[in-house]
Protein backbone atom coordinates (compact mmCIF):
# COMPACT_ATOMS: atom_id res chain seq x y z
CA UNK A 1 0.00 0.00 0.00
CA UNK A 2 2.59 2.37 0.61
CA UNK A 3 4.04 1.34 -2.75
CA UNK A 4 1.62 3.11 -4.64
CA UNK A 5 1.68 6.55 -3.76
CA UNK A 6 5.71 6.72 -4.11
CA UNK A 7 5.02 5.14 -8.05
CA UNK A 8 2.62 7.69 -8.10
CA UNK A 9 5.05 10.43 -7.17
CA UNK A 10 7.45 9.30 -9.49
CA UNK A 11 5.31 9.04 -12.26
CA UNK A 12 4.11 12.58 -11.68
CA UNK A 13 8.11 13.89 -11.67
CA UNK A 14 9.25 16.59 -14.15
CA UNK A 15 12.89 16.14 -14.21
CA UNK A 16 14.83 14.58 -17.21
CA UNK A 17 11.96 14.77 -19.64
CA UNK A 18 14.01 16.91 -21.75
CA UNK A 19 16.70 14.14 -22.87
CA UNK A 20 14.36 12.03 -25.00
CA UNK A 21 13.76 15.37 -26.73
CA UNK A 22 17.03 16.21 -27.60
CA UNK A 23 18.49 12.94 -28.06
CA UNK A 24 15.66 13.24 -31.02
CA UNK A 25 16.96 16.56 -32.01
CA UNK A 26 20.26 15.70 -31.85
CA UNK A 27 19.62 12.60 -34.01
CA UNK A 28 17.92 15.48 -36.64
CA UNK A 29 20.55 18.11 -36.20
CA UNK A 30 23.41 15.33 -36.68
CA UNK A 31 21.31 14.61 -39.70
CA UNK A 32 21.16 18.07 -40.91
CA UNK A 33 24.81 18.72 -40.36
CA UNK A 34 25.62 15.96 -42.52
CA UNK A 35 23.69 17.34 -45.26
CA UNK A 36 25.30 20.33 -45.27
CA UNK A 37 28.36 19.05 -45.01
CA UNK A 38 28.62 16.87 -48.45
CA UNK A 39 26.02 19.09 -50.27
CA UNK A 40 28.29 21.98 -49.38
CA UNK A 41 31.13 19.41 -50.53
CA UNK A 42 29.05 18.73 -53.66
CA UNK A 43 28.67 22.92 -54.76
CA UNK A 44 32.42 23.51 -54.10
CA UNK A 45 33.48 20.38 -56.27
CA UNK A 46 30.57 21.61 -58.92
CA UNK A 47 32.31 25.10 -59.26
CA UNK A 48 35.52 23.88 -59.13
CA UNK A 49 34.83 21.47 -62.36
CA UNK A 50 32.84 24.08 -64.28
CA UNK A 51 35.98 26.57 -63.73
CA UNK A 52 38.19 23.81 -64.98
CA UNK A 53 35.76 23.25 -68.11
CA UNK A 54 35.80 26.76 -68.96
CA UNK A 55 39.59 26.87 -68.24
CA UNK A 56 39.51 23.95 -71.07
CA UNK A 57 37.68 25.23 -73.58
CA UNK A 58 39.33 28.38 -73.10
CA UNK A 59 42.50 27.12 -73.51
CA UNK A 60 41.35 24.99 -77.03
CA UNK A 61 40.56 27.83 -78.60
CA UNK A 62 43.56 29.94 -77.96
CA UNK A 63 45.50 27.25 -79.74
CA UNK A 64 42.24 27.26 -82.52
CA UNK A 65 43.83 30.56 -83.39
CA UNK A 66 46.61 28.99 -85.01
CA UNK A 67 44.82 28.03 -87.69
CA UNK A 68 47.40 25.22 -88.54
CA UNK A 69 47.08 23.18 -85.68
CA UNK A 70 44.53 20.15 -86.28
CA UNK A 71 41.75 19.24 -84.55
CA UNK A 72 43.55 16.37 -82.34
CA UNK A 73 46.12 19.18 -81.12
CA UNK A 74 42.78 21.41 -80.27
CA UNK A 75 41.39 18.74 -78.07
CA UNK A 76 44.85 17.93 -76.31
CA UNK A 77 45.48 21.56 -75.44
CA UNK A 78 41.71 21.33 -74.12
CA UNK A 79 42.33 18.27 -71.64
CA UNK A 80 45.40 19.34 -70.67
CA UNK A 81 43.73 22.26 -68.68
CA UNK A 82 41.21 20.00 -67.81
CA UNK A 83 40.35 18.66 -64.41
CA UNK A 84 41.41 14.75 -65.28
CA UNK A 85 43.90 13.30 -63.33
CA UNK A 86 47.19 14.37 -63.97
CA UNK A 87 46.19 17.66 -65.58
CA UNK A 88 46.66 21.07 -65.06
CA UNK A 89 43.69 21.76 -62.85
CA UNK A 90 43.39 18.11 -61.49
CA UNK A 91 42.21 17.94 -57.72
CA UNK A 92 42.37 14.69 -56.03
CA UNK A 93 40.68 15.85 -53.03
CA UNK A 94 37.34 17.41 -54.73
CA UNK A 95 37.35 15.95 -58.44
CA UNK A 96 38.60 12.58 -57.57
CA UNK A 97 38.58 10.45 -60.95
CA UNK A 98 37.36 13.45 -62.85
CA UNK A 99 37.09 12.50 -66.51
CA UNK A 100 35.51 13.96 -69.96
CA UNK A 101 32.44 12.89 -70.89
CA UNK A 102 32.27 10.41 -74.22
CA UNK A 103 32.83 12.73 -77.46
CA UNK A 104 34.59 15.39 -75.88
CA UNK A 105 35.82 17.70 -76.31
CA UNK A 106 34.30 18.46 -79.13
CA UNK A 107 35.80 20.95 -82.17
CA UNK A 108 33.01 22.58 -84.52
CA UNK A 109 31.58 24.96 -86.13
CA UNK A 110 29.84 27.41 -84.00
CA UNK A 111 26.58 29.31 -85.96
CA UNK A 112 27.02 32.02 -83.28
CA UNK A 113 30.21 32.71 -83.82
CA UNK A 114 29.84 32.96 -88.06
CA UNK A 115 27.15 35.48 -87.06
CA UNK A 116 29.21 37.47 -85.32
CA UNK A 117 32.34 37.69 -87.60
CA UNK A 118 34.29 34.46 -86.54
CA UNK A 119 34.42 31.96 -89.55
CA UNK A 120 35.00 28.50 -89.10
CA UNK A 121 38.73 28.65 -90.38
CA UNK A 122 40.70 26.46 -87.49
CA UNK A 123 41.17 23.16 -87.48
CA UNK A 124 41.53 22.44 -91.45
CA UNK A 125 39.23 25.39 -92.11
CA UNK A 126 35.80 23.66 -90.23
CA UNK A 127 35.56 25.10 -86.99
CA UNK A 128 35.69 28.19 -84.52
CA UNK A 129 34.75 26.68 -81.32
CA UNK A 130 34.61 23.92 -78.95
CA UNK A 131 33.12 22.21 -76.02
CA UNK A 132 34.37 20.32 -72.98
CA UNK A 133 32.27 18.11 -71.09
CA UNK A 134 33.69 16.79 -67.45
CA UNK A 135 31.68 14.55 -65.26
CA UNK A 136 32.99 13.44 -61.68
CA UNK A 137 31.53 10.73 -58.91
CA UNK A 138 32.40 11.78 -55.30
CA UNK A 139 31.64 10.05 -52.43
CA UNK A 140 29.87 11.70 -49.57
CA UNK A 141 30.77 11.53 -45.82
CA UNK A 142 27.51 11.25 -44.09
CA UNK A 143 24.94 10.77 -47.06
CA UNK A 144 24.99 6.40 -47.22
CA UNK A 145 23.18 6.69 -43.61
CA UNK A 146 20.67 8.03 -45.36
CA UNK A 147 21.04 5.94 -48.78
CA UNK A 148 23.21 8.28 -51.33
CA UNK A 149 26.82 7.20 -50.54
CA UNK A 150 28.02 9.21 -53.70
CA UNK A 151 27.14 12.36 -55.76
CA UNK A 152 27.63 12.38 -59.90
CA UNK A 153 28.36 15.98 -60.91
CA UNK A 154 28.35 17.13 -64.59
CA UNK A 155 29.53 20.81 -66.11
CA UNK A 156 30.12 21.90 -69.58
CA UNK A 157 32.01 25.01 -71.13
CA UNK A 158 31.77 26.12 -74.98
CA UNK A 159 34.31 28.90 -75.96
CA UNK A 160 34.89 30.98 -79.58
CA UNK A 161 38.19 31.59 -80.97
CA UNK A 162 37.93 35.28 -81.27
CA UNK A 163 35.41 37.83 -80.72
CA UNK A 164 35.69 39.52 -77.06
CA UNK A 165 36.58 42.70 -76.56
CA UNK A 166 39.31 43.92 -78.96
CA UNK A 167 43.23 45.43 -78.24
CA UNK A 168 43.53 49.02 -80.49
CA UNK A 169 44.91 48.22 -83.61
CA UNK A 170 46.98 49.95 -86.23
CA UNK A 171 46.47 47.89 -89.71
CA UNK A 172 49.07 48.50 -92.56
CA UNK A 173 47.62 46.30 -95.57
CA UNK A 174 49.98 46.07 -98.50
CA UNK A 175 47.91 44.79 -101.33
CA UNK A 176 49.92 43.89 -104.99
CA UNK A 177 48.56 46.10 -107.81
CA UNK A 178 51.14 44.89 -110.42
CA UNK A 179 49.84 43.33 -113.96
CA UNK A 180 48.95 39.87 -112.52
CA UNK A 181 46.60 40.87 -110.46
CA UNK A 182 44.44 42.01 -113.67
CA UNK A 183 44.37 38.06 -114.55
CA UNK A 184 41.12 35.93 -113.75
CA UNK A 185 40.82 34.77 -109.88
CA UNK A 186 42.40 31.12 -110.29
CA UNK A 187 39.84 29.87 -107.87
CA UNK A 188 38.69 29.75 -104.35
CA UNK A 189 37.11 33.90 -104.31
CA UNK A 190 33.25 33.95 -103.61
CA UNK A 191 31.19 36.14 -102.39
CA UNK A 192 32.43 38.77 -105.50
CA UNK A 193 29.10 39.14 -107.11
CA UNK A 194 30.79 39.09 -109.92
CA UNK A 195 30.82 35.83 -112.46
CA UNK A 196 34.73 35.98 -113.15
CA UNK A 197 36.64 38.50 -110.53
CA UNK A 198 40.07 39.36 -111.31
CA UNK A 199 42.63 38.72 -108.50
CA UNK A 200 42.77 42.53 -107.21
CA UNK A 201 38.88 42.39 -106.80
CA UNK A 202 39.61 38.75 -105.01
CA UNK A 203 41.73 40.87 -103.30
CA UNK A 204 39.70 43.84 -102.19
CA UNK A 205 37.04 41.34 -100.97
CA UNK A 206 39.08 40.05 -98.70
CA UNK A 207 40.04 43.47 -97.40
CA UNK A 208 36.59 44.15 -96.91
CA UNK A 209 35.51 41.27 -94.45
CA UNK A 210 38.56 42.25 -92.74
CA UNK A 211 37.06 45.67 -92.27
CA UNK A 212 33.29 44.38 -91.76
CA UNK A 213 34.74 42.85 -88.39
CA UNK A 214 36.65 45.61 -87.43
CA UNK A 215 35.95 48.21 -84.93
CA UNK A 216 36.29 51.49 -86.21
CA UNK A 217 35.28 54.06 -83.01
CA UNK A 218 35.40 53.25 -79.31
CA UNK A 219 32.07 51.86 -77.40
CA UNK A 220 31.70 55.33 -75.74
CA UNK A 221 31.61 57.16 -79.20
CA UNK A 222 27.88 58.38 -79.77
CA UNK A 223 26.63 60.27 -82.72
CA UNK A 224 28.02 61.06 -85.31
CA UNK A 225 31.42 61.59 -83.57
CA UNK A 226 34.02 58.71 -83.81
CA UNK A 227 36.84 58.73 -81.31
CA UNK A 228 39.13 56.40 -83.64
CA UNK A 229 39.96 52.66 -81.98
CA UNK A 230 41.37 50.76 -85.01
CA UNK A 231 43.05 52.28 -87.31
CA UNK A 232 43.77 51.01 -91.14
CA UNK A 233 46.34 52.02 -93.69
CA UNK A 234 46.34 50.77 -97.68
CA UNK A 235 50.06 50.59 -99.13
CA UNK A 236 50.44 48.92 -102.81
CA UNK A 237 53.24 48.46 -105.01
CA UNK A 238 54.29 49.45 -107.28
CA UNK A 239 54.82 52.69 -106.52
CA UNK A 240 52.65 55.59 -107.60
CA UNK A 241 52.22 59.22 -107.70
CA UNK A 242 51.95 60.97 -104.16
CA UNK A 243 49.32 63.72 -105.89
CA UNK A 244 47.54 60.77 -108.10
CA UNK A 245 47.02 58.54 -104.76
CA UNK A 246 43.33 59.87 -104.55
CA UNK A 247 42.55 58.54 -108.06
CA UNK A 248 42.07 54.88 -105.60
CA UNK A 249 40.03 56.83 -103.04
CA UNK A 250 37.50 58.55 -105.07
CA UNK A 251 34.42 56.76 -106.64
CA UNK A 252 36.07 58.07 -110.28
CA UNK A 253 36.71 53.98 -111.45
CA UNK A 254 40.68 55.76 -112.74
CA UNK A 255 43.83 54.04 -111.56
CA UNK A 256 47.20 56.23 -111.45
CA UNK A 257 49.85 55.22 -113.73
CA UNK A 258 52.48 53.29 -111.32
CA UNK A 259 55.83 54.77 -111.73
CA UNK A 260 59.36 52.79 -110.32
CA UNK A 261 60.17 51.62 -107.11
CA UNK A 262 61.76 53.93 -104.31
CA UNK A 263 63.58 52.61 -101.61
CA UNK A 264 63.04 54.22 -98.15
CA UNK A 265 65.80 54.16 -95.88
CA UNK A 266 66.72 51.65 -93.43
CA UNK A 267 68.35 52.56 -90.67
CA UNK A 268 68.68 51.75 -86.53
CA UNK A 269 65.53 53.49 -86.33
CA UNK A 270 62.62 54.47 -88.30
CA UNK A 271 62.00 58.06 -89.01
CA UNK A 272 59.34 59.79 -91.08
CA UNK A 273 59.73 58.91 -94.73
CA UNK A 274 60.37 61.95 -97.20
CA UNK A 275 57.04 61.79 -98.68
CA UNK A 276 55.33 64.32 -100.81
CA UNK A 277 52.85 65.59 -103.22
CA UNK A 278 55.29 65.43 -105.95
CA UNK A 279 57.22 61.86 -104.91
CA UNK A 280 56.29 58.29 -105.14
CA UNK A 281 54.30 56.64 -102.79
CA UNK A 282 53.46 53.42 -101.50
CA UNK A 283 50.96 54.76 -99.44
CA UNK A 284 47.53 55.21 -100.81
CA UNK A 285 44.81 56.48 -98.38
CA UNK A 286 45.21 59.88 -96.39
CA UNK A 287 43.96 61.66 -93.91
CA UNK A 288 42.89 60.49 -90.17
CA UNK A 289 46.88 59.88 -88.09
CA UNK A 290 49.45 59.17 -90.15
CA UNK A 291 46.77 58.00 -93.31
CA UNK A 292 45.17 55.56 -90.78
CA UNK A 293 41.45 56.04 -91.13
CA UNK A 294 38.66 54.78 -88.51
CA UNK A 295 35.65 56.61 -91.20
CA UNK A 296 34.47 53.79 -92.87
CA UNK A 297 31.27 52.78 -91.09
CA UNK A 298 28.81 54.76 -92.04
CA UNK A 299 27.43 55.12 -88.25
CA UNK A 300 30.52 54.17 -86.38
CA UNK A 301 29.33 51.15 -85.70
CA UNK A 302 31.23 47.64 -86.23
CA UNK A 303 29.90 46.84 -90.10
CA UNK A 304 29.20 43.25 -89.38
CA UNK A 305 26.37 44.04 -86.06
CA UNK A 306 24.51 47.41 -86.45
CA UNK A 307 26.35 48.98 -89.85
CA UNK A 308 27.45 49.99 -93.14
CA UNK A 309 29.98 50.93 -95.24
CA UNK A 310 30.27 55.38 -95.32
CA UNK A 311 30.17 56.38 -99.10
CA UNK A 312 32.04 59.21 -98.30
CA UNK A 313 35.37 56.77 -96.47
CA UNK A 314 38.45 57.16 -98.96
CA UNK A 315 39.01 53.54 -97.27
CA UNK A 316 35.74 52.44 -98.23
CA UNK A 317 36.12 53.60 -101.83
CA UNK A 318 39.77 52.05 -102.00
CA UNK A 319 38.99 48.97 -100.89
CA UNK A 320 35.63 48.36 -103.04
CA UNK A 321 33.53 48.67 -100.26
CA UNK A 322 31.06 51.75 -101.40
CA UNK A 323 28.31 51.04 -103.51
CA UNK A 324 28.83 51.90 -107.03
CA UNK A 325 32.48 52.41 -106.56
CA UNK A 326 35.29 49.58 -107.88
CA UNK A 327 38.10 50.35 -105.47
CA UNK A 328 41.48 50.12 -106.25
CA UNK A 329 42.36 48.43 -109.57
CA UNK A 330 45.94 46.80 -110.87
CA UNK A 331 47.02 49.01 -113.69
CA UNK A 332 50.53 46.94 -114.10
CA UNK A 333 53.46 48.60 -115.92
CA UNK A 334 56.20 47.38 -112.93
CA UNK A 335 57.35 44.22 -112.22
CA UNK A 336 56.67 42.74 -108.22
CA UNK A 337 59.17 43.68 -105.63
CA UNK A 338 58.13 43.63 -102.09
CA UNK A 339 60.97 44.96 -100.10
CA UNK A 340 60.30 48.84 -100.39
CA UNK A 341 56.25 48.53 -99.73
CA UNK A 342 57.17 46.40 -96.36
CA UNK A 343 59.30 48.95 -95.11
CA UNK A 344 57.60 52.00 -95.77
CA UNK A 345 54.28 50.21 -94.55
CA UNK A 346 57.08 49.50 -91.43
CA UNK A 347 58.04 52.98 -90.88
CA UNK A 348 54.27 53.77 -91.00
CA UNK A 349 53.52 51.66 -88.42
CA UNK A 350 56.11 52.75 -85.87
CA UNK A 351 55.00 56.24 -86.40
CA UNK A 352 51.50 55.50 -85.87
CA UNK A 353 52.24 53.81 -82.46
CA UNK A 354 54.00 56.92 -81.46
CA UNK A 355 51.45 58.58 -82.28
CA UNK A 356 48.38 56.59 -80.65
CA UNK A 357 49.29 54.99 -77.73
CA UNK A 358 48.40 51.69 -76.54
CA UNK A 359 47.92 50.26 -79.80
CA UNK A 360 49.38 46.95 -81.60
CA UNK A 361 50.31 46.91 -84.88
CA UNK A 362 49.36 44.20 -87.81
CA UNK A 363 51.32 44.37 -90.94
CA UNK A 364 48.88 41.80 -93.78
CA UNK A 365 50.88 41.62 -97.02
CA UNK A 366 49.11 40.27 -100.20
CA UNK A 367 51.19 38.77 -102.92
CA UNK A 368 52.42 36.04 -105.23
CA UNK A 369 55.75 36.30 -103.69
CA UNK A 370 56.99 35.84 -107.28
CA UNK A 371 59.62 39.39 -106.69
CA UNK A 372 61.19 39.81 -110.34
CA UNK A 373 61.21 43.68 -111.14
CA UNK A 374 64.09 44.63 -113.25
CA UNK A 375 66.96 47.51 -112.69
CA UNK A 376 65.11 49.60 -114.93
CA UNK A 377 62.12 49.22 -113.05
CA UNK A 378 63.94 51.13 -110.35
CA UNK A 379 63.60 55.01 -109.99
CA UNK A 380 66.99 56.59 -110.91
CA UNK A 381 67.52 57.84 -107.25
CA UNK A 382 67.73 54.15 -106.22
CA UNK A 383 71.34 52.87 -105.41
CA UNK A 384 71.23 49.67 -106.72
CA UNK A 385 73.34 47.04 -105.02
CA UNK A 386 74.88 43.81 -106.77
CA UNK A 387 75.20 41.77 -103.72
CA UNK A 388 71.71 41.38 -103.41
CA UNK A 389 71.22 43.20 -100.01
CA UNK A 390 68.50 46.33 -100.43
CA UNK A 391 67.99 47.64 -102.60
CA UNK A 392 69.04 45.52 -105.32
CA UNK A 393 67.37 43.91 -108.59
CA UNK A 394 68.81 40.54 -107.63
CA UNK A 395 68.03 37.84 -104.28
CA UNK A 396 64.54 40.06 -104.40
CA UNK A 397 62.71 37.43 -103.10
CA UNK A 398 64.88 37.30 -99.79
CA UNK A 399 65.01 41.04 -98.99
CA UNK A 400 61.69 40.60 -99.31
CA UNK A 401 62.09 38.10 -95.97
CA UNK A 402 64.60 40.36 -94.80
CA UNK A 403 62.23 43.60 -94.70
CA UNK A 404 59.53 41.23 -93.22
CA UNK A 405 61.43 39.69 -90.19
CA UNK A 406 62.57 43.60 -89.69
CA UNK A 407 59.59 44.72 -89.27
CA UNK A 408 58.65 41.62 -86.80
CA UNK A 409 61.93 42.55 -84.53
CA UNK A 410 62.47 46.15 -84.17
CA UNK A 411 58.65 47.75 -84.66
CA UNK A 412 57.38 46.65 -81.27
CA UNK A 413 54.04 45.05 -80.72
CA UNK A 414 53.77 44.11 -84.70
CA UNK A 415 52.73 41.05 -86.32
CA UNK A 416 53.16 40.67 -90.08
CA UNK A 417 50.92 38.50 -91.68
CA UNK A 418 51.38 37.47 -95.18
CA UNK A 419 48.79 36.25 -97.55
CA UNK A 420 49.76 33.60 -100.45
CA UNK A 421 47.41 33.84 -103.38
CA UNK A 422 47.80 31.80 -106.27
CA UNK A 423 51.83 31.49 -105.38
CA UNK A 424 53.59 28.45 -106.19
CA UNK A 425 56.52 25.85 -105.18
CA UNK A 426 58.47 25.94 -108.36
CA UNK A 427 59.56 28.30 -111.13
CA UNK A 428 59.53 31.49 -109.38
CA UNK A 429 61.97 33.77 -107.27
CA UNK A 430 64.10 33.69 -110.39
CA UNK A 431 66.46 36.62 -109.42
CA UNK A 432 67.53 34.78 -106.07
CA UNK A 433 70.37 32.56 -105.00
CA UNK A 434 70.20 30.33 -103.57
CA UNK A 435 66.40 29.41 -104.98
CA UNK A 436 63.78 29.91 -102.87
CA UNK A 437 60.05 29.28 -103.97
CA UNK A 438 57.27 32.16 -103.73
CA UNK A 439 55.74 29.99 -101.11
CA UNK A 440 58.67 29.46 -98.84
CA UNK A 441 59.57 33.15 -98.96
CA UNK A 442 56.37 33.74 -97.87
CA UNK A 443 56.53 31.47 -95.02
CA UNK A 444 59.12 33.31 -94.22
CA UNK A 445 57.99 36.65 -94.30
CA UNK A 446 55.34 36.02 -91.28
CA UNK A 447 56.39 36.82 -87.70
CA UNK A 448 55.30 33.11 -87.01
CA UNK A 449 54.18 29.93 -88.84
CA UNK A 450 50.82 30.57 -87.89
CA UNK A 451 50.83 34.06 -89.49
CA UNK A 452 51.05 32.97 -92.85
CA UNK A 453 48.21 31.79 -94.61
CA UNK A 454 47.63 30.31 -98.58
CA UNK A 455 44.25 30.47 -100.46
CA UNK A 456 42.95 27.47 -102.26
CA UNK A 457 44.78 28.77 -105.74
CA UNK A 458 48.03 28.66 -104.11
CA UNK A 459 50.43 25.32 -104.14
CA UNK A 460 51.94 25.84 -101.06
CA UNK A 461 51.75 23.29 -97.95
CA UNK A 462 49.27 23.05 -95.19
CA UNK A 463 45.95 24.29 -95.15
CA UNK A 464 44.36 26.83 -97.87
CA UNK A 465 41.12 28.78 -97.47
CA UNK A 466 39.64 31.83 -99.48
CA UNK A 467 40.51 35.02 -99.63
CA UNK A 468 37.41 36.46 -97.57
CA UNK A 469 38.00 33.15 -94.90
CA UNK A 470 41.68 34.25 -94.79
CA UNK A 471 40.84 38.03 -93.91
CA UNK A 472 38.27 36.77 -91.39
CA UNK A 473 40.62 34.62 -89.46
CA UNK A 474 42.92 37.60 -89.06
CA UNK A 475 40.04 39.88 -88.08
CA UNK A 476 39.17 37.57 -85.52
CA UNK A 477 42.78 36.66 -84.21
CA UNK A 478 43.11 40.65 -83.40
CA UNK A 479 40.48 39.72 -80.80
CA UNK A 480 40.48 37.30 -77.90
CA UNK A 481 38.69 34.01 -77.39
CA UNK A 482 35.41 34.41 -75.27
CA UNK A 483 33.40 31.31 -73.50
CA UNK A 484 30.06 30.80 -75.31
CA UNK A 485 26.29 29.75 -74.50
CA UNK A 486 27.10 25.72 -74.30
CA UNK A 487 27.31 24.36 -78.27
CA UNK A 488 25.47 27.65 -79.40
Amino acid sequence: MNSCPKLTRFLKRQEGQILPWFALLLILFGGFTAFVIDAGRGIIAYHMLQQSSDAAALAGVQLMSDTTQSSAAVTTQATLYSSVPGKVNANSSFLPSASMLSGYPKVYCSTTGQNNGVPCVAAGGTANAITVAQTVTIPTIFGGLIGIPRITLSAAASALMAGAAAQKYNIAIVLDTTASMTQSDPGGCTGSGKSSPTKIQCALLGVQTLLKGLQPCTATSSGGSCTAFDGVSIFTYPNIPANKASQFTTCNGSAPTPVPYTAPTVGATWTNPTWTNSTPSYLITSGGTNGYLSDWSSNNQTVGSNGSYSSSSSLAIASGAATGCAGMQAKGGQGTYLAGAIYAAGASLANQAQAIPNTKNAMIILSDGDATAKSSQFDSSVKLTSTGVYPSATDECHQSITAANWVSNNVPNTTVFTVAYNAGTSGTCSTDSPAITACSELQQMATATSDFYADSSSSCPGTKLSLPAIFGSIQSRLTTARLLPVGS
